[in-house]
């Protein structure tokens, strides 16, 4: 009987003492024409971070996907009209994580680059690129995805 209420309390304390990173994504198409359909690979990236980061306990949020015709010079988050002290702050996002999958005129991604940023004082986190992959079946991309997405996640405290 002791040892059950030693063990209620150990839950309890180790629980509540646990805080959850709010993150935001933001997938970006480059290399796509404007009026194109949505591209199944975008789409599978996006899944994948979402499923990764929310099951390793982080309160997720996402932008819509976006498609620009080339691909950004310089820093897109610090380039961008999207202020990251103001509206991800008052949104209470504490982390920002940037995928841009660039396709160059072909239907799959020719490389996808991540940037993790810290939204309290603009920190970029990291800053990653990978070579874009064919598979076999969707499955294979999928579960390739998430173990590439899993090894984001020990970059936010």
């Amino acid at each position: 009987m002791l040892k059950r209420i030693v063990l209620v309390f150990f839950v309890f304390f180790t629980v509540f003492g646990v805080e959850a990173s709010m993150i935001s994504f933001i997938v970006i198409e480059t290399g796509l024409p404007q009026e194109g359909e949505r591209n199944y690979h975008s789409v599978y990236l996006e899944n994948a971070l979402l499923d990764v980061f929310f099951d390793r306990g982080h309160i997720v949020c996402n932008f819509p996907i976006m498609r620009l015709e080339a691909r950004p010079s310089g820093d897109f988050l610090q380039s961008s009209a999207y202020d990251m002290e103001e509206e991800a702050l008052n949104a209470g996002v504490d982390y920002i994580v940037l995928a841009q999958l660039d396709y160059s005129g072909s239907q799959s991604p020719g490389e996808i680059s991540f940037f993790i940023y810290r939204v309290r004082g603009r920190v970029k986190v990291l800053e990653r690129q990978i070579s874009g992959k064919t598979y076999r079946t969707a499955r294979d991309e999928i579960d390739d995805l998430k173990i590439i997405v899993g090894e984001l996640v020990p970059y936010l405290n």
